[in-house]
């Protein structure tokens, strides 16, 4: 069994010694309280207790198997050989995304949803952010190890539901560029020693009429990813909504033709230029492997590092649910006990007051 803490463990131990001498001292109240005929069953209401929310502790200290093997391509992969990394994913959640030239005419965002869960799944202790971006760039989820809360994140993730009529013209693809330089230098602050990884996803954003400013991220910040590509050449229409059970598409506000998004492979490329990162084009089917980057992981030596490939982490099953369980079934075991005893005292005093 192996520890993989929310918070640190001497945090951990204090709270829980904090706890045990809280419970003393109430155990002593009780029992100065409490007829000597009682005192077994008072004491073990207050070991039930107790134990409950020392295993509330202990599952903040999450518990869990690494389980055994792994890949070929993987022979010496061990705890302590883990990476310290950060992941960037930067989201292109303009109208462009939601064009149905992926795979079998699914959106551009069912694509790129899928292969942020498969890049979760990858990198499950590292640290992730996700950058959006149409015309401007918001931090959605600030640099965080929860990648369980992340996860289900990204399946609700959709292209921006509010977009003006000409969105498609100022949708930029490096409007992210600011903000990741900024988290990029953050992370390098609050983790000294960690790598930092930035994937990009995107369809270059081709019908744009806005100036563009390269990405410039801080120098040696960013230590691999990709640049991923959703759509085809030809690409499709914008939908727009639903008008009486039919789906309506996007219209030039000048014109009033329809609009269509293609895929900028050109200014992909240049993304990935300016991030030092390739460029790759995705498709329905495609796995996730051929994007992953091969990572110098702080801590790691060079004869460890050319066995490991530092994108994959140990499979691990989380155990701490199996405390919260028994915690919750001993907590309320107590409730049930207290309101008995309520409804016995209170049916007494009915008695006496007759």
């Amino acid at each position: 069994m192996t520890f993989n803490p929310v918070f640190a463990p001497v945090v951990l131990v204090v709270i829980a010694v904090a706890l045990i001498a809280v419970r003393m001292v109430a155990l002593y109240r009780v029992l100065v309280r409490t007829g000597s005929g009682r005192y077994r069953r008072v004491v073990l209401r207050w070991c039930g207790l107790t134990l409950a929310v020392l295993l509330l502790v202990f599952a903040a200290a999450r518990p869990g198997i690494d389980l055994a093997g792994g890949s070929a391509d993987q022979p010496n992969r061990t705890t302590a050989a883990e990476p310290n990394l950060n992941v960037f994913f930067v989201v292109d959640r303009s109208v462009n995304s939601r064009v149905e030239d992926y795979g079998d005419h699914q959106s551009r965002m069912s694509g790129i949803r899928s292969d942020i869960d498969a890049l979760i799944g990858e990198y499950r202790r590292a640290r992730f952010a996700v950058i959006s971006f149409a015309s401007k760039a918001t931090l959605d989820w600030p640099l965080s190890d929860d990648a369980w809360s992340l996860a289900s994140m990204v399946h609700g993730m959709s292209s921006y539901t509010v977009a003006a009529p000409d969105a498609m013209y100022q949708a930029d693809a490096s409007a992210a560029r600011d903000i990741l330089g900024e988290q990029l230098k953050s992370a390098a602050d609050l983790f000294p020693g960690s790598a930092s990884l930035v994937f990009y996803f995107g369809a270059g954003d081709g019908g744009s009429r806005v100036t563009r400013a390269s990405f410039d991220p801080p120098h040696n910040a960013i230590a691999g990813g990709a640049v991923l590509g959703y759509g085809t050449p030809t690409g499709g229409p914008i939908p727009q909504g639903w008008v009486n059970g039919t789906k309506v598409y996007q219209t030039d506000p000048a014109t009033g033709a329809e609009l269509t998004s293609v895929l900028d492979e050109q200014e992909l490329k240049s993304v990935a230029g300016a991030l030092k990162v390739p460029y790759f084009h995705r498709d329905s089917g495609q796995g996730i492997a051929a994007v992953l980057p091969a990572v110098d992981a702080p801590g790691v030596t060079s004869d460890d590092a050319g066995s490991l490939r530092a994108s994959k982490l140990i499979e691990r099953r989380e155990l701490y649910w199996v405390f919260t369980v028994l915690s919750t079934v001993l907590l309320l075991t107590e409730i049930v006990l207290t309101i008995r005893e309520f409804r016995l005292n209170r049916m007494a005093r009915q008695d006496v007051s007759r």
